[in-house]
C-alpha cells in the first residue's frame, strides 16, 4: 500500500490547522479511509506518550484519535521543546537527542528531513491516506532554506497543500493572497484550495469577497467554516482562559510559568461545571483559591526562580497557612521537595536549586527521559482509578515517597504530606479519568463533585466537529485532491521527475538515502540491482538487502545491460532506483570483451537525458584515495570517476553522502 498525501498549511499560527486536519481524520475514518495523522515538525511543550514509548505532540495524538488509531512516533518524528527564548531540546523519533540553539538546528535541518521521510515512508506503507499538519506560515522568508515543516516537505513528496485563515483575526484575504504571493511558482501550483476558519455572520455578505478570492487566485475556496464554541480538544500550546462559571463551587489556581508544559493535564478541570479554573500569570496578584497546582515545566529551576521573583513563595505559604490544597504535576513535585539538581546541564546551566521544602524529597535530572504510559490508583481515600503518562528526566528519592500519591501495579509514584495538605506526582493526565478527577476535587474541598468524562467529551467534540466539515467543507472536493496524489504537471513538481546522482563511500548511508528519497515521491518505485551473487557473503548481502526494501516495491537484476533496463521501465509516475553504479562498472571491467564498457557508458549517458519519471543514481565516491597501484584498479577509478562527472552533468541534482549526513551539491535542496 502507498498512501496518498494531503497537506493542510495555514496563513499564520493558529488559523486552524491542527483542528482541521483532526475533523478531516474523523471524517475520513467515518467513510472507511485507513487514515494516519503527521507532522513532519511541531514545536510544543505539550506532549504525549505513544503505544511505542516516545514522546510526539498533543495535538497529534489527539488526531490519531481522530483517526481511530494507535498513535504512534512516525506521526511526529521532529518534535522541538523550547527551554529558551533561543534554545530547543531536540525530539527525533520520540527519543530526546540534543539541546539545540536556533542556528545549530537550521544545520541540521538537513538530517532531520531523513528521519521526517523515512516517518513518512513507514506510515504510507500502512495507512490509504496520511494528513499532513503544517507549522506556522510557508511564507516564513526567513524559515524557507532547508524548509521541512511546510513547502520544503510538500514539495519532496510531492502532495497537494490546502490553505486554510482564520477570518476572526481581520485581514483573511490578504493573509490568503499574500501567502500565495510569496510562494515560488511551483509551490503556488501545488495549493490546490483554500479554507476559510472561524466566521461568524451572514455568509451572503462573505459570497462577493469569495468569489473576488476565486478570480484573483485561480484557486476554489473548499470551504467557510464557523466559529465552533466550546470544543473540548486538546491545545497544541496556546493557552486558553477558561469561562468564568457561576455555579462553580472550587476556585482552582494554576500559575503560568514561563517554560510551561502538559497544561493540557488542566483541560478536564477548565471545562467542570463546579470548577472556577484561572491560570494565573506570574506578574499577576493570584487571586484566593482552594486548590493550587503547579504544572509541569521544561526548565524547573529556572521557573521556580521565577516563582520566587514575583513572591510566589509567600503566596502559596500564606494559602497552605488557610488551609488551602497544593498540588504539584512533573516538575511542580520536584518544586515541592528539598532540592532539585541538575548535574549535567539537562535543562540549563549545571548546578542546584534549593525547592520549597513542602515534601522531605530530592530530584535529580538525568539524561535519560522516563517515557511511558500508566495505569494505576489513587493512594488515598478509596484508591480511585486512574490512567496518564510520564514524561520526565529526573527521578526523586526521600522519606516523602513511603506515603506514595498513586499506585502503579509493582510501584508507588508521588507522595503526599503528613497533614494531607500537598499532594505531588509524575503523573501527566492526573484529572482525565472521571473517578480521579472526582476523587481529587474531592480532596481538595469541592462536595459531590459531578463526574466529568474527558474522554467522552473529547469524543464528542470530534464528532460534533467532523459534523462541521461535512456541512460546511466542500468534502467530496478535499477527498478528490487527496485521491489526485499530485499536483499538475505544470507545477514544475521537483522530485517526480528529476535525474538524481547520489554519491557516497562505502558504509557512508548513501543507499539508505536514496531508498528514502525514492519513497518520498510517492510514486511506483523499481529498484534496479547491479551486484553478482559471486559467493555466499555476497548471495546473503543481497538477500538481507532485498529483505528490507518495501515489500511493494519492483526488483529487477541487471548486472551489465543498464542502458536497456532503463530504456524499457522508465515513465512518467514511476521513479528508477539504480543501486550501484560501481558494482555495475566491476561487472563491465571483469567481462571478457574488453570493449563492454566503453558502450555500456556510452550507451547510460546517451538514454539518461530522454527518459521520462525520476531516475535516482547511486554509486561510490572512489576518487578521495590515492592513485592504486594495479592496472585494473587504476582503470576502474578512472572510469568511475569520468562517469561521475558526465552523470554530474546529466543529473538536474547531485548529493554527497558522508556519516549517513546528505549534501547537495549541485541542484535544489529536497
Amino acid at each position: 500500500m502507498t498512501a496518498r498525501t494531503l497537506m493542510i498549511q495555514g496563513t499564520t499560527s493558529d488559523a486552524g490547522k491542527t483542528t482541521l486536519v483532526a475533523g478531516l481524520c474523523r471524517v475520513f475514518k467515518r467513510r472507511g479511509i485507513a487514515v494516519a495523522p503527521f507532522k513532519p515538525q511541531n514545536m510544543a511543550l505539550n506532549s504525549a506518550v505513544t503505544a511505542d514509548g516516545g514522546e510526539i505532540g498533543r495535538a497529534q495524538a489527539l488526531q490519531a484519535q481522530a483517526a481511530g488509531v494507535a498513535p504512534t512516533v512516525d506521526m511526529n518524528p521532529i518534535l522541538l521543546k523550547p527551554n529558551s527564548d533561543i534554545g530547543a531540546q531536540l525530539i527525533v523519533h520520540g527519543r530526546a537527542v540534543a539541546n539545540l540553539d536556533a542556528r545549530a538546528y537550521h544545520d541540521y535541518k538537513t538530517i532531520a528531513m531523513q528521519a521526517v521521510l523515512e516517518s513518512h515512508t513507514r506510515l504510507s506503507t500502512r495507512y490509504q491516506t496520511i494528513l499532513v499538519e503544517g507549522a506556522g506560515s510557508p511564507a516564513e522568508i526567513n524559515l524557507r532554506d532547508r524548509d521541512i515543516a511546510n513547502m520544503g516537505f510538500a514539495e519532496a513528496v510531492d502532495c497537494p497543500v490546502i490553505l486554510i485563515a482564520d477570518i476572526d483575526r481581520g485581514g483573511v484575504f490578504a493573509h490568503l493572497v499574500g501567502t500565495l504571493e510569496l510562494l515560488g511558482p511551483s509551490e503556488q501550483a501545488r495549493v490546490a484550495g483554500f479554507v476559510i476558519n472561524r466566521f461568524r455572520g451572514d455568509i451572503g455578505l462573505l459570497q462577493p469577497g469569495l468569489d473576488w478570492l476565486e478570480a484573483r487566485t485561480g484557486k476554489p475556496v473548499l470551504g467557510v467554516l464557523p466559529y465552533l464554541h466550546g470544543l473540548y480538544l486538546d491545545a497544541e500550546d496556546a493557552i486558553a482562559q477558561a469561562p468564568a462559571t457561576r455555579e462553580a463551587k472550587l476556585r482552582v489556581v494554576v500559575p503560568v510559568l514561563p517554560r510551561i508544559s502538559n497544561h493540557t493535564d488542566f483541560d478536564p478541570l477548565r471545562a467542570h461545571p463546579q470548577v472556577d479554573f484561572r491560570f494565573v500569570a506570574l506578574s499577576e496578584t493570584p487571586p484566593p483559591a482552594d486548590l493550587v497546582i503547579l504544572p509541569g515545566t521544561k526548565s524547573v529551576r529556572a521557573d521556580l526562580d521565577h516563582l520566587r521573583q514575583h513572591g510566589w513563595d509567600d503566596y502559596l505559604n500564606r494559602h497552605l497557612r488557610y488551609g488551602g490544597r497544593l498540588i504539584g504535576i512533573c516538575g511542580g513535585l520536584q518544586m515541592l521537595g528539598r532540592r532539585i539538581a541538575d548535574p549535567l546541564g539537562i535543562e540549563s546551566e549545571a548546578g542546584d536549586s534549593a525547592g520549597f521544602g513542602w515534601l522531605e524529597l530530592d530530584s535529580e535530572l538525568a539524561a535519560e527521559k522516563t517515557l511511558r504510559q500508566v495505569q494505576g490508583h489513587l493512594a488515598f481515600g478509596k484508591g480511585a482509578a486512574l490512567r496518564g503518562y510520564e514524561i520526565h528526566a529526573g527521578l526523586s528519592h526521600g522519606p516523602a515517597l513511603d506515603r506514595p500519591a498513586v499506585r502503579i501495579a509493582d510501584r508507588v509514584d508521588g507522595a503526599i504530606s503528613s497533614d494531607g495538605r500537598i499532594l505531588g506526582t509524575y503523573l501527566h493526565g492526573l484529572f482525565d479519568s472521571a473517578e480521579a478527577c472526582a476523587a481529587l476535587l474531592a480532596w481538595a474541598g469541592l462536595d459531590a463533585p459531578e463526574a466529568f468524562d474527558a474522554d467522552a467529551r473529547r469524543e464528542a467534540s470530534l464528532e460534533r466537529l467532523a459534523d462541521c466539515l461535512e456541512d460546511h467543507l466542500d468534502v467530496e472536493r478535499v477527498l478528490a485532491i487527496a485521491d489526485a496524489g499530485s499536483i499538475p504537471a505544470a507545477s514544475g513538481s521537483r522530485s517526480r521527475s528529476m535525474k538524481t546522482l547520489v554519491l557516497g563511500g562505502a558504509r557512508s548511508g548513501k543507499s539508505r538515502y536514496a531508498e528514502t528519497l525514492a519513497s518520498a515521491g510517492g510514486c511506483e518505485v523499481v529498484y534496479i540491482a547491479t551486484a553478482q551473487a559471486r559467493d555466499a557473503e555476497m548471495r546473503a548481502r543481497i538477500g538481507h538487502h532485498r529483505e528490507s526494501r518495501p515489500s511493494h516495491w519492483t526488483t529487477l537484476e541487471e548486472p551489465l545491460a543498464l542502458s536497456r533496463v532503463l530504456r524499457r521501465h522508465a515513465t512518467n509516475g514511476r521513479c528508477l532506483l539504480v543501486d550501484c553504479l560501481t558494482l555495475w562498472l566491476s561487472n563491465l571491467l571483469c567481462n571478457e570483451d574488453a570493449e563492454l564498457a566503453d558502450r555500456e557508458i556510452e550507451a547510460l549517458l546517451e538514454c539518461l537525458p530522454a527518459l521520462n519519471g525520476g531516475v535516482i543514481l547511486v554509486s561510490n565516491e572512489t576518487g578521495l584515495g590515492v592513485v592504486p597501484t594495479g592496472e585494473l584498479t587504476r582503470r576502474y577509478v578512472d572510469q568511475a570517476g569520468r562517469l561521475h562527472q558526465a552523470l554530474a552533468t546529466l543529473c538536474e541534482r547531485v548529493v554527497f553522502v558522508t556519516a549517513g549526513i546528505p549534501r547537495t551539491i549541485k541542484g535544489p535542496d529536497l
